[in-house]
């Protein structure tokens, strides 16, 4: 008998629970959907970085040999050393001369390369094996020789193997880009017998570390061994590739866990709504089951049932289509930026614990819902409830609430006396709202950073790239014919108070196309003497302006202390910058990287000796709005999250609310209220409602933004921005989404059966 009674019930107030079961079903959708895809990515990642084992830690000096490469080795908790240099090299192609980072190495023990066709790399080998992505994007095949050049010496290698490299999951042209364009430029290993002229000695020990041991003792046990001043030991957590796709991970597990408790929320608020209104509409029936002989314990568990089915049922089926879904849909953009050899979906342990979780709130709200029923003796059950005692609030007793006309007493009044409903009205409306606001915010936030780069902080529109034989008599020379701006940017390594982090050094000369901004983006220049620190390496290394901090430049044995001087924001290249002068004056040779200029330079100054390459800006520019196809897809998935969100919330509120007042309804009319006047009365609430859901959602919207633009890479920095048309078309959205269900539901008064609902 219970069952059927459930099942009548459902169909009885299906808008109530379709609204639960939405509410649990977008909720676990999207939990699930990023876990399955952030757990998958880590699975993926994880086993690729194992199965090429990744070096834990980079030892980068002037020179070293064979024999310090068995002194790493004699070092505790040291499992596998491998040997490196790497040179900026060009390759030179019909389509022109893309850069190339060439890899000349002892072993393939750490780091060592995923091959993917061709032949196995071996000491001795002559051959250059070549990443997938160069060799797609320039038409390189197995066999083909390729034609280097490093140092204006040219040298020949033929292809032997097409690979990835766990170093180059992601990975870019410049450190001053933050979007990659693979295919323009690329990697390669190689025997160092192949080096062109005498191989001057390794650069770099690649270390992998016993997975019990202690990273920070291992390092510490290096240095020992080694007692080099200029060795910098980088960890692999400081290493751009790992760094950037961890931080990417973490972002999306924290966007698992934010959006899916906006959609529970709501659920358990619709659980609480519905059940106490059926407990209180079916007390006659919950005496006549009392008198009947059913026990309080099977009354409760009936009513406790409710909640459940409903809530489980939409989080098992959100959680089958998330684990299928949002992968598939993360997967197939992210695949452009992150190279992994495998993309696969997996859950965690948070995953099956938040059905769980779902199914004991439910059962718990549900049960507390429907206790003021069941506490009752079936006598008392059975009669009629007695009438709330209603007293008069502040505001009714005020001069104010003469002063105002009846249908915003009626709509205060009603508000006040229903106050869980009205609530869930705001809240829902206030998620809708933020939904909206963050996903527009976004795509606001990504195209200001266009802009912010290419616009405000680098004014120039070509940069030359100098390698390491340009020097500065070639950087003045190129400054004075193309009225450019010398530049240095090299890697450093800071540290303050214990904590060490490895970012960019950057000293600019006299010109007018490199620019700095403070943390409020108001432009500042660089002051003499003193360093300027970028924002998010200040938080990194928890410092403030006016502190002190330690560094230097990576191949420098020199260490350096100086004070903070200024704060200044930079999309990329976190770390340290200062004028020439206060570079010079620090005994440190200016030597250029780089000319920034507004000229377009003459066709053949590629092939200069000294020049590395020339990049356009307004090239780079094209290439980040191009990735913007990625955020087009997170900006539909939040607007139709916040559509539905929107919908439900305020279709329950509205059903809910009429339904409860359908007694009142017919009293007015039966007064001689028109159904057009009663109709302006109820949607007078409604839009109340929905405005004050606005006015919490915007600042809410603004808030997830800053928590999700706060979470990228430590070598990234993204201000969060969100113009007014965005902030309009939110609030539009969410008013239209509003009036449409308020007009659907509104007509409804013309159906009330007068005599019926007065009984």
């Amino acid at each position: 008998m219970l069952k059927r009674k459930l099942w009548r019930d459902f169909l009885k107030n299906r808008t109530q629970f379709l609204s639960i079961f939405l509410m649990s079903l977008l909720g676990m959708l999207v939990f699930v959907g990023l876990d399955a895809e952030a757990t998958g990515l880590r699975k993926s990642s994880d086993t690729y970085y194992e199965q090429t084992n990744l070096a834990d830690l980079w030892l980068q000096g002037s020179l070293f040999t064979d024999r310090d490469q068995d002194s790493a080795l004699r070092t505790r908790n040291v499992k596998r050393a491998s040997l490196r240099r790497m040179v900026d090299a060009k390759a030179q192609m019909p389509s022109g001369e893309p850069s190339m980072k060439l890899n000349f190495i002892s072993d393939q023990e750490v780091s060592g390369m995923l091959l993917l066709e061709g032949t196995p790399w071996q000491p001795g080998t002559a051959g250059i094996w070549v990443d997938d992505m160069f060799a797609l994007g320039q038409g390189v095949e197995i066999g083909d020789i390729l034609t280097l050049r490093y140092e204006s010496v040219d040298f020949q290698e033929p292809v032997r193997g097409i690979i990835k490299n766990p170093e180059y999951v992601y990975y870019t042209e410049d450190q001053a880009e933050m979007m990659p364009d693979y295919g323009n430029y690329g990697y390669g290993f190689l025997d160092p017998e192949e080096f062109p002229g005498d191989f001057p000695g390794y650069d770099t020990i690649l270390v992998d570390v016993q997975e019990e041991a202690n990273i920070s003792a291992v390092k510490k046990a290096l240095v020992q061994s080694f007692s080099s001043e200029d060795l910098v030991i980088t960890e692999r957590n400081q290493q751009s590739s790992y760094q950037t796709l961890d931080s990417e991970i973490e972002q999306h597990k924290m966007m698992g866990l934010l959006f899916p408790s906006v959609f529970l929320f709501i659920a358990v608020l619709g659980i609480i709504t519905t059940m106490t209104r059926m407990t209180a509409n079916q007390r006659m029936q919950i005496g006549t089951l009392k008198a009947l002989g059913f026990t309080r314990k099977k009354i409760t568990r009936h009513y406790v049932s409710y909640g459940i089915l409903i809530s489980v049922l939409g989080a098992v089926l959100g959680s089958v289509l998330g684990y299928w879904l949002i992968p598939e849909l993360i997967f197939s953009n992210f695949s452009q930026m992150y190279l992994l050899p495998s993309w696969d979906r997996s859950l965690c342990a948070l995953s099956p614990a938040g059905l769980v979780l779902v199914a004991v709130i439910s059962a718990l709200v549900s049960f507390l819902a429907c206790q003021r029923q069941l506490r009752e003796s079936p006598a008392d059950t059975l009669k009629p409830p007695a009438p709330k005692h209603i007293r008069h609030t502040v505001l009714e007793k005020s001069k104010w609430w003469l002063r105002m006309n009846f249908s915003s007493q009626w709509n205060l009044r009603d508000i006040l006396r229903n106050k869980i409903r009205s609530l869930m009205g705001v809240i829902g409306v206030a998620g809708c709202t933020m939904l909206l606001i963050c996903a527009f915010g976004c795509y606001d936030s990504f195209r200001s950073l266009a802009d912010w780069s290419f616009e405000e902080l680098m004014t120039n529109r070509t940069k030359i790239l100098l390698d390491e034989q340009g020097g500065f008599h070639l950087g003045q020379e190129l400054a004075d014919q193309y009225d450019g701006q010398m530049i240095v940017e090299k890697a450093a390594e800071f540290e303050a108070d214990g904590v060490t982090k490895t970012g960019q050094l950057t000293a600019v000369d006299d010109g007018s196309y490199c620019h700095f901004q403070n943390p409020k983006q108001q432009e500042v220049q660089l002051t003499e003497g003193g360093i300027a620190l970028s924002y998010k390496m200040a938080a990194a290394l928890d410092v403030e302006e006016g502190e002190f901090v330690n560094w230097h430049p990576i191949g420098d044995s020199t260490w350096h202390r100086s004070r903070i001087s200024q704060i200044y924001r930079v999309p990329t290249g976190q770390g340290i910058a200062m004028t020439r002068k206060t570079y010079e004056k620090l005994n440190l040779s200016f030597r250029p990287t780089a000319v920034l200029t507004n000229q377009i330079p003459e066709a053949g100054l590629w092939d200069q000796e000294g020049i590395q390459g020339i990049q356009s800006l307004d090239d780079m520019k094209s290439s980040m709005n191009e990735t913007m196809e990625m955020m087009y897809l997170m900006v539909g998935i939040l607007i139709l999250a916040a559509v539905i969100l929107g919908t439900v919330v305020l279709y329950n509120l509205v059903a809910l609310s009429f339904i409860e007042k359908t007694r009142e309804i017919a009293t007015l009319k039966v007064l001689g209220f028109r159904t057009r006047r009663i109709r302006g009365i109820l949607q007078k609430q409604n839009l109340w409602i929905t405005a004050a859901g606005i006015l919490l959602g915007i600042p809410l919207g603004y808030g997830l933004l800053a928590a999700l633009c706060g979470s990228i890479s430590e070598s990234q920095d993204m201000i969060p921005y969100v113009s007014k048309a965005s902030m309009l078309l939110s609030a539009a959205g969410t008013l239209l989404v509003s009036a449409g269900v308020n007009f659907l539901l509104s007509g409804k008064t013309k159906q009330i059966e007068l005599v019926e609902a007065l009984k």
